[in-house]
C-alpha cells in the first residue's frame, strides 16, 4: 500500500516590520506529491517570498492528525530546506518518508515554515527526532520540532516585559540588573548602566512564565519554558553524529576559553560572550545555542518533589549538561532562563 497525503500551507509567524525593521518571510503555494513508484518518496514545493531579501531556514513538519499535532519527524529532507534557502518560487524538498515512517500508512499533512533569523527574539530550529536524554541510547526520547532561544533572556528584555507589564512590581527584585522607579501600580524601570546584555537573574519560575505570557501576546504564538529534555537536546545532542555531547558547546573536554563555569569567571558575562573573539571559543550548540554550559542555571518547566529542575550550571559550579538540580521555584541570584516556541 502507498502512503497517502495532503498539504496544508502554514507561514511563520509575522513579525512587525514597523517595530523591528524586518519583514518576515511568506511561504506560499505548497504542493506535496508521493511519487508513484516504490521509493516512498515525496515531493514537496513551495514559493519563499522576503521582502528584505534575507536568505532563510527552511524546514518541514508534519501531522498524521488532521494537524491537531505535529510530531511525525520529517528528518530525512533533501532540497531547498535548512540554511541558507534564497527567497524564490518552485522550491523543491524531497522527503523520504519510507526512512522516516516505515510501514505507516495514513493521510497526512505537512506545513513548511522559513525563518530569516532577524525576528525580535533570535531563536533557533531543533527539528523533530529522537535523542539519547540523559546518555541513554537504548531508549531514545522522541521530541517534536521547537525554536528555542539563542541566547538566555536578558536585562534589556525582562525590562521591557516590566515596563509594559508590571507597573505594581508583581516580577521585579532589587538584585536584578535593572532599576525601579515611582510608585506601586505606576512603576517603570530602567537597565542599570552596562549590564543591558548580561543574563537577567533573581526571576522565580513564576516570573519566568509570566515573561512568557507577555512575549506570546506581543509576538504571536505560544512561548514556554523548555521541559528538562527539550533544553537537553538542544544543549548536547548532534543529529548527525547521534551522540549526546558531554558539554553544550559540541565537546567533550573543556577549558575556561570554552565556558563561564567553575570559577573561571567572578560572575555571569554578557549573554553570547563565547562567541570566538576575544581569547574565546565559539561555544555554541549543534543548533547553535549559547551558554548552555555555564553562565546562569536556566529554569525549565519540569519539576521533581515540588521543586523546579533547573539546568547548565552557573559561573562559581562545574556541571554537564545531562545534570538535574532542583530548586524551589522562588528567585535565586545565579539562575536565569532562556524559552521555547511551540510549533504545534
Amino acid at each position: 500500500m502507498k502512503t497517502r497525503f495532503f498539504v496544508a500551507i502554514l507561514p511563520l509567524l509575522a513579525v512587525s516590520t514597523v517595530v523591528f525593521g524586518n519583514s518576515a518571510p511568506v511561504v506560499s503555494g505548497v504542493t506535496a506529491t508521493q511519487r508513484a513508484d516504490d521509493s516512498k518518496l515525496v515531493d514537496i514545493y513551495y514559493n519563499l517570498a522576503d521582502a528584505d531579501g534575507d536568505n532563510c531556514t527552511v524546514w518541514v513538519v508534519i501531522s498524521d492528525n488532521g494537524g491537531t499535532t505535529w510530531q511525525i519527524p520529517a528528518m530525512t529532507c533533501t532540497g531547498n530546506v535548512g540554511s541558507g534557502i534564497t527567497p524564490g518560487n518552485g522550491k523543491h524538498i524531497i522527503w523520504d518518508a519510507g526512512k522516516d515512517v516505515p510501514g505507516k500508512v495514513t493521510t497526512f499533512k505537512a506545513r513548511v515554515y522559513a525563518d530569516d533569523g532577524k525576528g525580535p527574539n533570535n531563536m533557533v530550529l531543533v527539528p523533530a527526532g529522537s535523542f539519547a536524554y540523559q546518555g541513554n541510547y537504548t531508549t531514545l526520547t522522541y521530541l517534536g520540532t521547537f525554536m528555542i532561544d539563542k541566547y538566555e533572556v536578558t536585562n534589556d528584555q525582562y525590562c521591557a516585559f516590566l515596563n509594559n507589564n508590571d507597573p505594581a512590581g508583581a516580577h521585579y527584585s532589587s538584585g536584578m540588573g535593572i532599576d525601579q522607579q515611582g510608585t506601586s501600580g505606576q512603576y517603570s524601570y530602567s537597565v542599570q548602566t552596562g549590564k543591558g546584555s548580561y543574563p537577567i537573574t533573581y526571576v522565580s519560575a513564576l516570573d519566568a512564565e509570566a515573561f512568557a505570557a507577555w512575549r506570546s501576546s506581543v509576538y504571536g504564538g505560544t512561548y514556554r519554558l523548555p521541559t528538562e529534555q527539550e533544553w537537553e537536546k538542544a544543549a548536547g545532542w548532534d543529529p548527525v553524529r547521534q551522540y549526546e555531547y558531554i558539554f553544550g558547546f559540541q565537546r567533550d573536554s573543556q577549558d575556561c576559553t570554552w565556558y563561564n563555569m567553575g570559577g573561571c569567571y567572578s560572575g555571569p558575562l554578557p549573554v553570547g560572550s563565547f562567541n570566538g573573539t576575544g581569547g574565546k571559543q565559539d561555544a555554541k550548540s549543534y543548533y547553535g545555542c549559547y551558554d548552555m554550559s555555564g553562565n546562569v542555571s536556566e529554569w525549565t518547566s519540569s519539576t521533581w518533589d515540588g521543586n523546579r529542575i533547573s539546568r547548565g550550571g552557573f559561573w562559581n559550579e562545574y556541571c554537564v549538561i545531562t545534570s538535574r538540580e532542583t530548586y524551589s521555584p522562588d528567585r535565586h541570584p545565579y539562575i536565569g532562563f532562556r524559552l521555547v516556541l511551540d510549533l504545534n
